[in-house]
């Protein structure tokens, strides 16, 4: 059996729908004032035996959306959590919260009394003789980059207009409320259309397949960052990634294997004379 509506039911069924489109947006009448302009506050206290960790708290009445950011790259959304410093200095905190009233700002300066104490847990990573029975070379298909370890340093290379992609990795247990920090001395003469990434995730890497997951830090040509001569700590020269700005500190909310992945190739580019050039690899964990 067919069907068939005229236009006249179409525009009738089209004007009910906006009349009750229109009808159910009528605002509602209120004698309701609006809350008072929140003052915020919060407060930032040393973690009990910890000194390195400061605990800050909202103690701002009636909010439900808070901020926490530091000069140490530390962000956090929860009313109350937890803030790691590695490094002896002062920090300056800045607290957001919104009430029914609006938003408001405070801001509060901390002082860490010595750098924390840490444990490197990587293996292998000054690069120095027989650091290679650490490190498994990934194959990620295609053309594969020149990954090697000699001259106690790990060299990332390529040739001519390439098109290449290689990655090297070492799985690392971790535990739940530790702080990490990655860092890495790398240095080239200038890349072009080129990436090199430390990824650091839970997923087992394959050989055959590229490396996906939690790009932590990496120098990326398209970025901005490896163009042109470069040489410092990864962690705090990259300029993409989920680690960007956050000096190599990392937690992670589950105990666990993960695995540190270092991938490094070109589209159409080149990763520069005589490559790209990491050592002094480390993985610290606090103590």
């Amino acid at each position: 059996m067919n069907f068939h509506y005229s236009n006249n039911i179409r525009t009738i069924a089209l004007a009910t729908l906006v009349a009750g489109a229109m009808a159910s947006c009528t605002p509602e009448s209120s004698d309701k004032d609006l809350a008072p302009l929140p003052v915020a506050s919060f407060t930032a206290e040393p973690l009990a035996g910890n000194a390195n960790k400061i605990v800050v708290s909202s103690t701002t009445p009636g909010g439900f959306i808070f901020e926490y950011k530091d000069d140490n790259g530390n962000t956090s959304t929860r009313e109350t959590d937890t803030l790691s410093y590695f490094e002896a200095g002062e920090y300056t905190i800045q607290f957001t919260v919104f009430t029914s009233g609006g938003y408001a700002k405070a801001v509060q300066k901390v002082t860490i009394a010595q750098t924390a104490k840490t444990q490197d847990i990587l293996k292998g990573g000054d690069l120095g003789a027989g650091s290679e029975q650490h490190w498994t070379v990934l194959n990620t298909s295609g053309t594969q980059t020149d990954i090697r370890i000699e001259n106690g340093a790990m060299h990332f290379n390529n040739t001519g207009n390439a098109n290449s992609n290689g990655a090297i990795y070492q799985k690392v247990a971790v535990k739940q409320g530790k702080s990490y920090v990655f860092s890495g001395k790398v240095s080239g003469k200038g890349a072009n259309n080129s990436w090199f990434e430390v990824y650091i995730d839970k997923a087992v890497p394959t050989q055959g397949s590229d490396y996906g997951g939690n790009k932590f830090v990496s120098l990326n040509t398209w970025a901005g960052c490896g163009k042109v001569p470069f040489s410092g700590d990864l962690a705090f020269i990259g300029c993409d990634g989920a680690g960007t700005g956050k000096k190599g500190v990392m937690s992670f909310s589950q105990s666990g294997d993960i695995y540190i992945v270092i991938k490094a190739g070109s589209s159409s580019g080149s990763l520069g004379d005589g490559g790209i050039v990491l050592d002094d690899i480390k993985f610290l964990e606090e103590i």
